[in-house]
């Protein structure tokens, strides 16, 4: 969560063009699905370790940064996945922490299709360092008091998938709480507000070579226009993923993934941002690291397109 608002008024002369967005959004969200939707934990038939960074608006002072580690695997005797994501952001002076563990459970509709629900139950750390900021008022009673607290939210989702195709809806923070300054004033700073998650893809076969898998995310949050994200994957010889992203308002990227064997994975993509900041700032960069671990019991489903 990114509270523009306690930056906007606290820091001053530091050159740093910010634009209010709660929820950190990545490019290869196909990649990274259990940070928007809990249901996504064990989806995948196998244990899967990743890791993704992002350092966004390069060249623009107190630009975001974001970096997250994912776990979540099955249970096959229970039909029932589990997750463990931690998240940090950067953006100016505040970093947030959040510490997240997501509860699916599973229901087979058909031979090939699933649907897992999803519960998340999260903790957020905010904190504010001003020690390398210019502010109007050093003695500001606001300044003096803010509270680093550390506050709990909960998030639940639905994801129904097959070989060949997803589709995901989710809430990620149900609690609208309100992050206080604490001390005397007590002054409310900021507050969460409930972002609603739809994402959806299909893989398409082309030829024996070839299969096009276009996806798209769809972002309403209270208080602001909704946002979409459109991309197109071409796959070639299930280990080559060439493709692009379209975000409204915001930018066009490229994304590239290989899938070094059955079990590892790398993506990178380069956002050209289409907004004002355009002139500002050299693009943003994105990578993506991740490996199933497989058991000698198990048998790893290959490929995988999601």
């Amino acid at each position: 969560m990114r509270k523009i608002f306690v930056i906007l008024l606290l820091v001053i002369g530091s050159g740093c063009v910010c634009v209010g967005q709660q929820d950190k959004m990545f490019t290869q969200y196909l990649n990274y699905p259990s940070s928007i939707n809990p249901a996504y934990a064990g989806s995948r038939g196998s244990t899967q370790i990743l890791g993704i960074a992002r350092k966004q608006w390069v060249g623009l002072a107190g630009a975001p940064k974001s970096a997250a580690i994912s776990v979540n695997s099955p249970i096959a005797l229970f039909n029932m996945g589990v997750g463990l994501t931690l998240e940090t952001d950067v953006i100016g002076p505040e970093k947030n922490t959040d510490v997240g563990i997501d509860l699916s459970y599973k229901v087979k509709l058909t031979k090939t299709v699933f649907m897992n629900f999803g519960l998340k139950a999260g903790l957020n750390h905010q904190k504010v360092d001003l020690t390398n900021s210019r502010v109007v008022d050093q003695y500001d009673p606001l300044i003096q008091e803010i509270n680093n607290d550390a506050l709990p939210n909960f998030g639940v989702g639905t994801y129904v998938y097959g070989d060949d195709f997803f589709v995901g809806f989710s809430i990620p923070r149900l609690l609208q709480t309100e992050i206080k300054s604490g001390g005397i004033t007590d002054a409310t700073l900021d507050k969460n507000k409930l972002h609603y998650f739809l994402m959806a893809g299909y893989v398409v076969k082309i030829n024996p070579f070839i299969k096009l898998k276009p996806s798209m995310l769809l972002k309403a949050t209270q208080g602001s226009r909704m946002s979409w994200d459109i991309s197109a994957m071409a796959i070639f010889l299930d280990r080559f993923w060439l493709g692009t992203s379209f975000r409204n308002e915001d930018s066009v990227a490229g994304i590239f993934q290989v899938n070094v064997n059955n079990q590892l994975r790398l993506g990178y993509s380069y956002d050209i941002a289409t907004s004002k900041l355009s002139s500002r700032t050299h693009g943003s960069h994105e990578i993506s690291l991740s490996y199933d671990m497989v058991f000698k019991s198990k048998k790893l489903r290959s490929p995988r397109y999601f």
